[in-house]
């Protein structure tokens, strides 16, 4: 007979610890079951943190990317793509009004390449550092050597999706590379003294229950100070253009799961649930979030930095308004983690 979840199993399993099955109990929940997980960790969340949330900015500064991943817009083999790459000043423009409207926290993300150079990033950062504001990177894979530059400039922070922990899945999605690799370059990040982030591409074809289990403990495993999931979403001129998205109601089912397994890890509601269900970041709160993004990349170059197909780009007033009907308090990441 199926185990049901309740309450008190979620109590039990808080106190004695999640086994696999416990894991996989959670993301096959029911409706009714997921109303009691989301509770719980919600509960989890605000005892580590309290009923706080805070938001960062993003600006993708770069698309240009020497991968092929079969899910991303940007790969190489993408005829369709326009390159584009955002000076110094403008960058330090954008995060001077991210500064002026309260956000402490700024995310440089990139397409992996080596069309900016380590030193100019290096002092992109410092200049940023300068503001008075944390600087957290997203720009895949460089040289070990330009790790140091980068955090002695300032930055503390560094995310790096594993995307799937299926080895066989991860090569098929992403030609060339291993996720033995990925996960190495991971241990780097934290030899050089970066909290890091990573996280699951939810609805690749052919991911499993079994692999989401595995994304999990990798997480767990990796000690992460930041936990994420997206749900898959076909990006026009790629091999997967014409495959189906991910389920989003999974996805919180996941978010869920980090909240309970991981406890004190940082979870974004990411853009994904917004484009794919009504209110879906306010969801993501409710099963456990505590971070949202605000998209600050030039209106001009968006539709270029083609993660997926008809983006949804997160304003500051939908992020305010986010937090507040979730019943949270916007504060800072500093803040947050005193």
């Amino acid at each position: 007979m199926k185990t049901k979840i309740t309450s008190e199993w979620v109590d039990e399993k808080l106190k004695n610890g999640f086994l696999r099955n416990d894991l996989k109990l959670i993301l096959a929940s029911s409706d009714e079951e997921a109303e009691i997980l989301y509770r719980a960790a919600r509960e989890v969340r605000d005892q580590q943190f309290g009923r706080k949330a805070f938001i960062r900015a993003v600006v993708e500064f770069a698309n240009s990317c020497r991968c092929s991943c079969l899910y991303c817009g940007m790969r190489l083999n993408n005829p369709d793509g326009m390159n584009f790459s955002l000076d110094h000043a403008e960058l330090l423009a954008i995060a001077r009004t991210a500064y002026e409207n309260g956000i402490r926290t700024f995310f440089l993300q990139a397409a992996e390449s080596e069309s900016y150079g380590a030193i100019w990033l290096r002092d992109v950062i410092a200049d940023i550092k300068e503001l008075g504001m944390g600087v957290l990177l997203c720009v895949g894979v460089h040289q070990e050597s330009d790790l140091d530059l980068w955090r002695d400039a300032g930055a503390y922070k560094f995310i790096l999706k594993h995307e799937t922990a299926d080895k066989e899945l991860f090569q098929r999605m992403k030609p060339g590379f291993t996720l033995e690799d990925r996960i190495e370059w991971l241990k780097i990040l934290r030899r050089h003294d970066y909290h890091i982030g990573s996280g699951p591409l939810l609805g690749l074809p052919g991911q499993t229950v079994d692999s989401l289990v595995d994304d999990l403990f990798l997480l767990r495993d990796l000690h992460v100070e930041m936990s994420s999931v997206s749900v898959f979403l076909p990006a026009a001129g790629t091999p997967l253009e014409n495959e189906p998205t991910g389920d989003p109601e999974l996805g919180l089912r996941f978010i869920a799961a980090m909240r309970l397994f991981l406890k004190d890890t940082l979870i974004p509601a990411t853009s994904t649930f917004e484009r794919l269900l009504e209110n879906g970041q306010y969801r993501c709160f409710q099963a456990g979030a505590n971070v949202i993004t605000v998209n600050m990349t030039p209106q001009k170059l968006r539709d270029d930095y083609t993660i997926y197909s008809d983006r949804f780009y997160v304003g500051l007033e939908h992020a305010r308004k986010t937090i507040r009907k979730a019943g949270l308090v916007e504060t800072t990441e500093g803040e947050l983690l005193s």
